[in-house]
């Protein structure tokens, strides 16, 4: 099989692009930046540097003329920006027999949106849900200091911990904010994978320990915990999932309250694969029509990530 992986720079690049090249798949990355500045570019059969996702006419016209002058049958978006541009404009690659191996329309609608996140799980009792409000309708009873955000925000971009009422009402007229009440306790994560075709998932839950400020885990615990497997499979199964996201859960007070659904690898999906699981293919088995693997036994185990110096 025949890949396009964007945004080889980013912290999932390197373990999807290995276990690619594993199965001995042909590879070409793209990044805005050049070659010579990433590492990934090496373990790549060939590299195109990419306009900028935002300029989107051009970026998707890049993706397009790219698959068709390689041979490329299948796209990985590793990014949610660049996800929000390809879902956009999505039948471009189904008129040439591209296969976008991210999320449906439908799935993207809900997860890329954090109030309607907090909506479709409003009335779920399976589902902890933090109380969440638009700006424009801020309930009188409404708890503060809260989190403020974008509604369709990434990696932590415009993030406001212990905002004021005061402060609040000063970022009013941002219309892509919503605020949530803020909880306190541990954050953690679940690589999930499931197949809309067989209905077959797997959950490999962590807690992190030690976090970057854009929410990326460097020091993780796998963390067995059959709760939280069911409740991300409860997830999956409602929002129907098919392929790998990440959900992102807080404990409070004995309970897993869902903050977010990445509908890509996680920046830590090397852990699941170190934990035993190997998430990057059986996403793919999602899109040929494949079942993918069941669950593994996991070990309670402690995995950091490690940076390492190289010369290009």
């Amino acid at each position: 099989m025949r890949f396009l992986i964007t945004a080889i720079g980013s912290m999932s690049a390197e373990c999807v692009i290995k276990r690619l090249k594993a199965k001995e798949h042909y590879v070409i990355g793209c990044d805005i930046y050049p070659k010579e500045w990433h590492y990934e570019s090496k373990l790549c059969d060939n590299f195109v540097r990419a306009p900028y996702a935002t300029c989107e006419d051009d970026y998707i016209q890049f993706l397009l003329d790219t698959c068709i002058r390689h041979n490329l049958n299948y796209i990985i978006p590793l990014t949610d920006l660049e996800i929000d541009v390809i879902n956009r404009q999505r039948n471009r690659f189904d008129e040439k027999h591209i296969v976008l191996c991210m999320q449906s329309q439908e799935v993207l609608n809900i997860a890329r949106n954090k109030y309607v996140l907090s909506q479709t799980f409003i009335n779920d009792d399976e589902v902890p849900s933090i109380k969440t409000s638009l700006l424009t309708n801020i309930p009188d009873d409404f708890p503060f200091p809260c989190i403020a955000k974008p509604y369709n925000g990434r990696s932590s971009e415009g993030l406001l911990r212990n905002a004021t009422r005061e402060q609040v009402m000063a970022i009013k007229n941002k219309e892509d904010y919503i605020i949530q009440e803020q909880l306190k306790g541990n954050i953690y994560t679940v690589d999930y994978c499931r197949s809309a075709l067989t209905r077959r998932d797997v959950a490999i839950p962590r807690q992190e320990l030690l976090r970057t400020k854009n929410g990326a885990g460097l020091t993780i615990q796998i963390t067995p915990d059959k709760k939280l497997t069911k409740l991300a499979s409860h997830i999956g199964n409602a929002l129907d999932i098919n392929g790998c996201v990440n959900f992102e859960f807080i404990l409070n007070n004995d309970k897993y309250y869902l903050i977010d659904v990445n509908p890509r690898f996680s920046a830590g999906i090397v852990f699941s694969f170190l934990s035993g699981y190997d998430m990057i293919i059986n996403h793919i088995c999602c899109f040929t029509n494949k079942d993918i693997e069941g669950p593994i036994p996991l070990k309670e185990q402690i995995i950091i990530k490690k940076y390492e110096e190289v010369i290009c």
